[in-house]
């Protein structure tokens, strides 16, 4: 058996109303809509374009939000990117039993490497990683979770995902693999062990 984790609000937290409440209360909607749910971001997980050029975009766009945009690429990562305890002691349990473990997620390469050098003691704990930025391809779409399955020569009925999207999850469900939906509070290591997981 394997194990397949998400990376945001899995194993990082990754919450940006939480972070534009902080520094734009009276605009939460509009920058999130802005930044992180529009076409530029979207081109940036499929890996079409940078986090620079995200920026760069964004700044030629709202020019009147410049100092925002400034602001928002300068810190949105640090803050809003922090360890998830719970599944990192998941993460380190399972490793420690010896499972495969490995990342599946909707993510740029770039920000992946910086993450990477930033957190090495959780990253190297995985045995591999399939990323939307270089798989040019976004969960939830089955053509991911092929690659990835490809990719590192797994069979799906074999592996478990831990992820925080129900779509993510229920493509996972349809091409045969075990699910937990990860959701706040939640003690992954006892839910691990109640599916008959040894750890």
């Amino acid at each position: 058996m394997y194990f397949v984790f998400d990376i945001g609000n899995v194993l990082f937290s990754w919450n940006p109303d939480f972070f534009l409440a902080r520094y734009f209360p009276d605009d939460v909607k509009r920058f999130k809509d802005m930044v992180f749910l529009g076409e530029e971001w979207r081109r940036l997980d499929l890996g079409e374009i940078g986090l620079q050029d995200v920026q760069t975009l964004l700044l030629e766009r709202y020019p009147s939000d410049r100092e925002a945009i400034y602001f928002i690429f300068d810190h949105f990562q640090d803050e809003m990117m922090q360890p998830i305890n719970d599944s990192i002691q998941a993460v380190k349990a399972l490793k420690k039993k010896g499972y495969k473990l490995y990342l599946l997620s909707n993510l740029n390469q770039d920000r992946y490497i910086q993450r990477y050098q930033q957190e090495p003691e959780i990253f190297s704990l995985f045995d591999g990683a399939t990323l939307s930025g270089g798989a040019h391809e976004l969960k939830p779409d089955a053509s991911l979770y092929l690659k990835f399955f490809q990719q590192f020569h797994l069979d799906p009925l074999d592996g478990l995902l831990i992820d925080d999207s129900l779509a993510n999850i229920e493509t996972a469900q349809r091409l045969g693999m075990k699910t937990i939906l990860s959701q706040p509070q939640q003690n992954l290591i006892e839910r691990l062990k109640t599916m008959g997981i040894d750890l």
